[in-house]
């Protein structure tokens, strides 16, 4: 790409504590195609120890040994989280280094994975119960799109993928690059839902409304993100202005 990307969150690829038994992974910029520009996107994987010793992995970033270890140092990974119909690049790599933890991938990620992966669970509305006592996950189905979120109740913790998206102006270096990403309609402070993927969930703004209002009846009191800066304030304003968009369509 013509301009310098997006500043990156550091450490990189190092696990980053946020509550107990809760951690966040910075990950290396991607690019990413939008109406025809190729813009740049940070990365962020999201860690949860689950009944003392199982570790939970959430849109995994590229594989990388020395963080491999770091995990292994909280516990045993157990399970691999492909949480929607793009966030599943790392989780072949991820399957391959423990191959005995499980993977479980947005529905739609079937036929793209049955050749990367031997095995794998599809992600439904309700918890599986290898997980259910702690978290809890809603799948929202928009068409062309499909995200599974997920509330960590132990933190009162929301964990989103795509669907919501906070890039920060002043990290973006690039003059085109931060117009092309604020056109796009997830740019900070506020954040918000991605122009392409409002685009491909037209027809089916009920299926995200009632998505909003489940996600705010959890009452999170933080919601960590893939995309840009998470949220610890004001959770339940920054949902309801965040899919407003869905509302009354």
């Amino acid at each position: 790409m013509s301009d310098p990307g997006y500043r990156p969150y550091l450490p990189q690829l190092t696990l980053r504590p946020v509550a107990d038994d809760l951690w966040i992974v910075d990950g290396p910029e991607i690019a990413y195609r939008f109406a025809g520009m190729t813009l740049p996107c940070p990365t962020r994987m999201t860690v949860v120890r689950i009944g003392g010793n199982r570790l939970w992995l959430h849109s995994p970033t590229a594989y990388n040994e020395a963080l491999a270890d770091q995990l292994a140092a909280l516990g045993d990974v157990a399970w691999i989280i492909a949480p929607n119909s793009f966030h599943y690049a790392h989780v072949a790599a991820w399957a391959r280094a423990f191959p005995d933890a499980a993977c479980h991938i947005s529905p739609d990620l079937a036929d793209r994975l049955s050749g990367a992966l031997s095995r794998y669970d599809l992600l439904h509305n309700a918890s599986p119960d290898d997980w259910a006592k702690e978290i809890d996950q809603r799948v929202v189905a928009l068409g062309r799109f499909t995200e599974a979120v997920f509330f960590h109740r132990p933190t009162a913790t929301l964990i989103v993928t795509d669907l919501l998206q906070n890039f920060e102006r002043d990290r973006i270096p690039g003059v085109f690059t931060r117009i092309a990403l604020q056109l796009g309609g997830a740019t900070g402070p506020r954040g918000g839902t991605s122009a392409d993927i409002k685009l491909a969930a037209r027809g089916h703004h009920a299926a995200m409304r009632a998505a909003a209002a489940a996600m705010i009846a959890w009452q999170p009191a933080r919601i960590i993100l893939s995309h840009g800066k998470c949220f610890d304030t004001d959770v339940a304003s920054e949902l309801a202005t965040a899919f407003a968009w869905a509302g009354g369509r």
